[in-house]
């Protein structure tokens, strides 16, 4: 039983940091990214609540099943990975340093390449489970820095 409770809170424990995260630093965020030129392939943006719900979720599975093998290293570095991934949006939304958001969006690239490569070497299914994230992270950093590039005064 007690491992069903540990393996149901690294499942939601991101998602649920996630959406506080969002909540505490996104407040205008809708207005502030109908109002910035955006980068060629920028999605509406009513696709990134349901694209993050699903990648934390996955990110959290991917923890778990890490967590099971008991590896401390690969579980403090996903803990790492996640803390730079959640102070994003306070930079680039509630702050409006969009060059300290692209050098965020470095450091969660790095780091959840790290993450990736670590997960991969303890269980197989957690790095293939964190392959959309990491699609996504590359993308992500690509809309940070065309917005950045594309809004940053002349």
């Amino acid at each position: 039983m007690k491992s069903i409770i540990q393996f149901i809170f690294h499942l939601v424990t991101p998602l649920i940091l996630g959406k506080t995260v969002g909540k505490l630093s996104t407040r205008s965020a809708p207005r502030q990214y109908k109002k910035l030129k955006q980068p060629p392939f920028a999605p509406p943006r009513k696709i990134f609540a349901p694209m993050w719900t699903f990648l934390y979720l996955t990110m959290g599975l991917a923890h778990a099943l890490v967590n099971r093998k008991g590896n401390r290293q690969a579980s403090k570095l996903f803990k790492i990975h996640l803390m730079i991934n959640y102070t994003w949006s306070f930079l680039f939304f509630r702050l409006r340093k969009r060059q300290l958001a692209l050098v965020n969006s470095v450091m969660i690239w790095v780091t959840m390449y790290a993450v990736l490569t670590k997960f991969f070497k303890v269980n197989r299914l957690s790095g293939i489970i964190l392959l959309p994230y990491t699609l996504w992270t590359t993308f992500a950093a690509y809309l940070t820095l065309g917005s950045w590039y594309l809004n940053r005064a002349k």
